[in-house]
């Protein structure tokens, strides 16, 4: 503590000269800056339940004592720790309040183990309310865990005033039953929670929650941390031969199909751990049964596109025949009878892109000019743009020819892809086949490396990425391309707009959501970033199969549009989409804002 900066400094010097004296197994130095101390505290709990022995469970108290006698109430706990045999235990809290959280993990399993777990507990409760005089719960309420020793704590005559109260407030004994105020002494050793094992993936979770407030599906159907929870216990039932039908067919929607599988979890677990890998595991065994169509799919690729834009241009005949509405009905009958296997009715869904690819164009003639390989996902390929927009191929060529740039489109491109779609279903086998046919066309169309690649949509560049290319090839996503590649060469001039600005969920996982602001900040007047939106939930193909998870996702972004705004921007085709449904106004790449802006 310190009420300036240069006490603070003079303090923590005093201590350093102190600590010279001593020999010092490790030291780590002061630092005014808290955030990465703070993300080491709130680690810690997870860590040490990350490598716990599989199938324990993680327990957390906190307690405090008197600050007089803190040190001695510390070794009186890593005494217990010896005593009981919790060697993986650890301390650690707001020591200088006297508060102290300690974590250890525990088996539940075998009687054995639990009647360990209530005499360490008896332990504990004497050790801190008796000897030291110390209170049982420090800043965290008392639970079941501590209910047995309330009395012990606070006497007979405080139980006993505890509750009359509550016999005042709650005479039927309907809030909270059990807790606090507790007749079992052995409470806090019943109903306990097993953690047993399920999957490696996800078998080091101890259900923290941080995972939550960036998962798309949280507010209709699972959290990750509520997903693992019930492949856990699917796992326990199927272990003990007890029925789970009814769980399996829930589990099916709520866990498997409303999971965008983005990965953002991974980012804020404190081990890693991505519970969108352990749902493309599911997929690969949910649809097992439909990889040879995948495999045909993969190998007709550029058959499959054509086909997709047919597609979309019967849906722009129909609708003009028809009207949208009565499409939309049409299309929504079709979906209710199928049992929701086709796709639903998207009013931002554009009609099918018409731009002519000419492969090789400007191939390299032996110059120094500069040069680009451009490879428009198929998405981009597939999708046209809304209200008379420009096609996303044409602004791409509009901002390379401003900075000078030759553009170069791999040959064979309608059969190219990077294997997302693919690798979102769990046919990894599938995808990493695209991967390679993609990594290999590309390396042909740079000159082994010596121009760079713009893809223009941002999870594309982070599924190419995701394997080892081994061969030199520098691949961008549009915000980092136009940076390092389009920015030296153009002169910005920012639009007189406010413009909203979507962070998809690959650019955040690839650490290029700075880079992505910075671009949009350069193009218009102002940026606005939405609030509480991590992911889009339109996942692929989620946002036509699944389109509650999208509506979920976006919920709140269409409050946080200004009046004044007309645009919004992002980096990748079908977020786009459903941005454009859920926002009310237009979402296009960033590279259009560029462009508006570019010189």
């Amino acid at each position: 503590h310190g009420e300036s900066k240069e006490a603070l400094v003079a303090r923590c010097e005093q201590v350093t000269a102190m600590a010279a004296e001593f020999v010092q197994v490790a030291s780590v130095p002061f630092t005014i800056d808290s955030a990465d101390l703070w993300a080491i505290r709130k680690g810690l709990f997870p860590a040490v339940g990350a490598v716990r022995t599989t199938g324990t469970t993680v327990i957390i108290e906190d307690v405090a004592f008197p600050i007089e006698r803190l040190a001695e109430g510390v070794a009186g706990l890593q005494a217990l720790f010896d005593r009981f045999e919790y060697g993986e235990a650890i301390i650690f809290g707001h020591a200088l309040e006297g508060n102290l959280h300690f974590v250890f993990t525990q088996g539940f399993d075998d009687p054995a183990q639990v009647a360990r777990y209530g005499a360490f507990m008896d332990a504990v409760a004497e050790l801190v309310a008796v000897r030291f005089g110390g209170s049982l719960k420090a800043e965290h309420g008392t639970g079941r865990n501590m209910a047995p020793y309330v009395e012990l704590e606070w006497g007979s005559e405080g139980m006993a005033l505890m509750r009359r109260i509550k016999a005042l407030l709650d005479p039927d004994g309907l809030l909270n039953p059990g807790v606090i105020i507790n007749d079992d002494p052995k409470a806090h050793l019943a109903h306990l929670k097993p953690m047993p094992a399920s999957d490696a993936i996800v078998d080091p979770c101890i259900e923290c929650g941080f995972c939550e407030a960036v998962c798309p599906s949280r507010t209709l159907s699972l959290s990750p941390r509520q997903r693992i929870v019930l492949y856990r216990e699917l796992a326990r039932r199927n272990r003990a031969d007890e029925p789970s039908n009814q769980l399996a067919q829930l589990f099916d929607y709520q866990g498997i199909d409303t999971c965008a599988a983005t990965g953002l979890c991974a980012d804020r677990c404190p081990v890693g751990i991505n519970t969108g890998s352990l749902i493309k595991k599911l997929r690969s065994e949910k649809y097992q049964r439909f990889v040879p169509i995948a495999r045909w799919s993969a190998d007709h690729f550029a058959g499959v596109t054509r086909a997709a834009r047919g597609s979309l241009g019967l849906k722009a005949i129909a609708g003009k025949l028809l009207g949208d509405k009565a499409l939309a009905g049409l299309v929504g009958g079709v979906r209710k009878l199928s049992g929701q296997r086709t796709p639903a009715w998207l009013p931002t869904l554009p009609g099918p892109s018409r731009y002519q690819w000419l492969q090789g164009e400007g191939s390299h003639d032996g110059s120094s000019e500069r040069a680009v390989v451009y490879l428009p996902s198929c998405a981009s390929r597939v999708f046209g743009q809304q209200e008379e927009a420009p096609s996303l191929p044409d602004v791409v060529q509009s901002l390379l020819n401003k900075a000078g740039c030759r553009v170069i489109v791999p040959q064979g491109i309608e059969g190219l892809c990077c294997g997302m779609p693919y690798d979102s279903k769990g046919m990894s086998e599938v995808a990493e086949a695209k991967r390679s046919e993609l990594a290999d066309a590309l390396w042909q169309a740079s000159e082994q490396g010596r121009w760079p690649v713009l893809l223009d949509t941002s999870p594309c560049v982070q599924r190419l990425l995701s394997g080892a290319f081994g061969k030199g090839l520098r691949v961008f996503e549009p915000s980092a391309f136009v940076l390092e590649h389009l920015l030296p060469h153009l002169e910005l001039t920012p639009i007189d707009e406010t413009v909203m600005l979507h962070i998809t969920c690959s650019s955040r996982r690839m650490g290029l959501g700075d880079k992505m602001l910075a671009v949009a900040r350069a193009c218009a007047r102002e940026v606005i970033v939405p609030e509480h939106i991590q992911c889009c939930g339109f996942a692929g193909d989620k946002g036509l199969m699944t389109p509650e998870l999208n509506a979920a996702a976006l919920a709140s972004l269409a409050a946080q549009v200004p009046r004044d705004c007309r645009q919004g921007f992002s980096n990748s085709r079908t977020c786009e989409m459903g941005l454009s449904q859920h926002a009310g106004i237009p979402y296009h790449s960033i590279l259009y804002l560029v462009d508006q802006a570019a010189r």
